[in-house]
């Protein structure tokens, strides 16, 4: 089963270089069994939905973590290639592992660069202009990643100048009005363009692209298979007397006992009048030894200057 995200991909490969990349992964053998994974769970306290808003839907990653036929594999680029992949893949597209994870390619990441089939010797054709190496809708993190030694500025999500390859409005974070953002779409395979796939189930399990995409378990393959019954995080909203709310989400799988695993939030919400979308971002990188513990903070964004790229600090 292609997955759907190559469909943008493969339209703009096939148009700048005349081939794409085309993905082979199967669905997961129902025979194959996974081990329980170490977790994490994340608990958002006292949330209530800016004035005229009502809240739309809490989206959970790590991106530190990728799942897929029935193996958690570490993505220390957090950027939805596991580090065995690009490590396979290094000599057909430059890609970094490991102790230099990041895309050479200034403006283009490595899994955009991968899904559209743009090989090391075509990366070249591609240009980024400065100004345009940024989020306009500030839905990306950005971040100093000290892992390396000198800090490194991290970005994670689409840079304007991506955005515009893909045919995407970046004065938008949701161009599909589908309920999931772009950059989330493309991690979890999905065409930030269709309105309509986030409704499908490519697997014929019942799940919908959405909830798999939620749950961080991969679209293509069966959500009832034991690894992704084992695998999908689970929500749990809890409503109070005075409005507010507490949102949790468990079972999030962590690599390293949960050591510099990358917890992403996106929060969406819609205007009652408008019917305009806003996002609400927040993240959260890990120490290590946090395997079984809830990570509980108060909600970010009542603060105006902090709805976007909000740093939470672990304790």
């Amino acid at each position: 089963m292609k997955q759907n995200t190559l469909f943008i991909g493969c339209l703009l490969a096939t148009t700048i270089f005349g081939a794409c990349h085309e993905d082979t992964l199967q669905p997961l053998n129902q025979g194959k069994f996974a081990a329980p994974p170490e977790t994490v769970a994340v608990q958002i306290m006292g949330y209530q939905p800016a004035p005229g808003n009502v809240f739309k839907d809490l989206f959970v990653s790590n991106f530190s973590v990728k799942a897929a036929v029935g193996v958690l594999s570490l993505s220390t680029a957090r950027d939805g290639l596991g580090d065995g992949l690009k490590q396979g893949l290094a000599a057909t597209f430059g890609f970094n592992a490991g102790t230099n994870p990041y895309s050479a390619n200034p403006g283009f990441s490595d899994l955009l660069l991968y899904d559209m089939g743009v090989t090391f010797s075509q990366q070249p054709l591609l240009s980024c202009a400065t100004n345009l190496q940024q989020s306009s809708t500030n839905d990306a993190f950005v971040f100093q990643d000290t892992r390396n030694g000198a800090p490194f500025t991290a970005f994670l999500g689409l840079r304007d100048c991506e955005k515009q390859y893909l045919g995407l409005n970046t004065s938008l974070f949701d161009n599909s009005r589908s309920g999931i953002p772009d950059y989330l779409k493309i991690r979890c395979g999905l065409n930030p363009k269709d309105p309509n796939d986030v409704t499908l189930s490519p697997a014929a399990d019942g799940v919908t692209n959405y909830e798999k995409c939620k749950q961080h378990i991969p679209i293509d393959e069966s959500a009832a298979s034991q690894p992704n019954i084992l695998f999908a995080y689970k929500y749990d909203f809890e409503v109070h007397a005075d409005g507010t709310q507490n949102l949790a989400v468990s079972n999030i799988a962590v690599l390293n006992h949960g050591q510099d695993n990358l917890i992403a939030i996106y929060l969406t919400e819609e205007n009652l009048t408008t019917k305009a979308n806003s996002l609400f971002t927040a993240f959260a990188i890990l120490p290590t030894a946090m395997n079984g513990r809830t990570l509980r903070f108060n909600y970010w964004a009542t603060d105006p200057t902090k709805y976007t790229n909000q740093e939470i600090i672990p304790q």
